[in-house]
């Protein structure tokens, strides 16, 4: 789960916002939670660690822990201490995700204005931004762009964005 250093970070499972926003009109979720978003998208999980606490084994299928199989919602917020927001399966991220395929700082998140951009950090399984190689060189994001670092699925939304998602969710 993605954990925050310093209270920065916030994650809500995507069917808690849903049915927290349920009877709220555009206009005001915008107001209440103004954020952009990475939406950690449900899938597979590879977590560096395995053992009894995290995934169990029976008839040689693994079963993630409950909650595992939805999605979750981060808000991005860039803290005043360094220029940007960090992802990475390390404990020095902004967001941790403890996954195998993610590098120990794999994602740089910066704000420039109204606009987010994203940049690889030099990670080992590479980044996709649409399907396209992201390098070191920042990209501009669009909201419902989709990045996959590693093999963990991330989709970048505004708050708008958000709330149309959520309207949608199971």
């Amino acid at each position: 789960m993605p954990r925050s250093l310093g209270g920065r970070v916030r994650g809500f499972l995507v069917s808690w916002l849903a049915k927290h926003s349920s009877g709220q009109k555009l206009d005001d979720f915008v107001r209440e939670r103004p954020e952009h978003w990475l939406i950690w998208e449900a899938g597979p999980w590879r977590p560096t660690y395995q053992n009894k606490d995290t995934l169990e084994q029976s008839n040689e299928k693994l079963r993630a822990p409950h909650g595992a199989d939805e999605s979750l919602a981060i808000a991005l917020d860039q803290n005043g201490k360094k220029p940007y927001v960090s992802l990475g399966r390390g404990p020095d991220n902004d967001v941790v995700i403890d996954d195998a395929t993610l590098s120990r700082l794999h994602l740089l998140f910066q704000r420039a204005g109204v606009t987010w951009t994203v940049r690889d950090a030099g990670s080992t399984n590479g980044t996709t931004v649409e399907g396209a190689r992201l390098g070191p060189d920042p990209v501009a994001l669009q909201p419902g762009m989709r990045i996959l670092a590693g093999s963990v699925r991330l989709t970048f939304y505004d708050s708008g964005g958000l709330y149309l998602r959520l309207k949608g969710a199971r």
